[in-house]
Order: C-alpha cells, then sequence, then structure tokens
C-alpha cells in the first residue's frame, strides 16, 4: 500500500521564532516523518514524505510554497492512504483532499495493517 505520511513541518503559533529555532524545529519534524516512514516500510507498505522534496526546490532555489504543495498533493491524490503523525493547516488540507477522493485517512501506525 502507497502511504502518504502527512505531518507538521513548521509551527505557525509562535511567529516571533528566530530563523535557527524555525529550521531546527523543520529538520525534527521531517526527522520525526522519516523515522514513520521506516516504521511503515518495515510493515510491508511504500511510504512516501512529502517534505523530503524539499531537495528538489533547492536544487534551483526557484519554488515558492505553493510548489511544494502542489508535488505533495499530486502525490497524495496517488496514494492508498494517508497517515497522520501531526495537525496543521496544511495537513488539513491534505485530509480534505484525501477525503475527498475516498483515500482512507489514518491516525495511528497500527491501524495500517
Amino acid at each position: 500500500m502507497r502511504v502518504y505520511i502527512a505531518g507538521a513541518l513548521s509551527s505557525r503559533e509562535n511567529t516571533a521564532r528566530s530563523p535557527s529555532t524555525i529550521v531546527v524545529d523543520y529538520l525534527a519534524n521531517v526527522s520525526k516523518m522519516c523515522r514513520i516512514a521506516s516504521e511503515v516500510r518495515k510493515m510491508g507498505h511504500y511510504p512516501f514524505v512529502p517534505a523530503l522534496d524539499l531537495l528538489l526546490g533547492v536544487i534551483n532555489g526557484d519554488w515558492d510554497e505553493e510548489d511544494y504543495r502542489d508535488v505533495g498533493m499530486a502525490f497524495l491524490e496517488v496514494c492508498d492512504a494517508v497517515l497522520v503523525i501531526s495537525d496543521s493547516y496544511g495537513v488539513s488540507r491534505e485530509v480534505e483532499r484525501a477525503k475527498t477522493l475516498g483515500i482512507p485517512v489514518y491516525y495511528d501506525i497500527g491501524n495500517l495493517s
């Protein structure tokens, strides 16, 4: 099963955070997504971590936030399930799209079996 890993990349709750704090939080969130993706893979599924497309945008430096969302949504649309590991505005959009497409949304990795 192709599993889209949906999780917050940053927190917009405190906009007064320093750029270094934002980067550290982002990397911690991506790390969490990758650890969960590894568990999903060990279960015999095929995880997709949309946060990793950051590298694609960095190569030329010409992607904006909407470019990342567009790529993620395109992959979400061909996944068999969405696994939500944390909440955010972006995650709520992903969940809404999955439900519109009839893609099951899980909030517990144990339910993927």
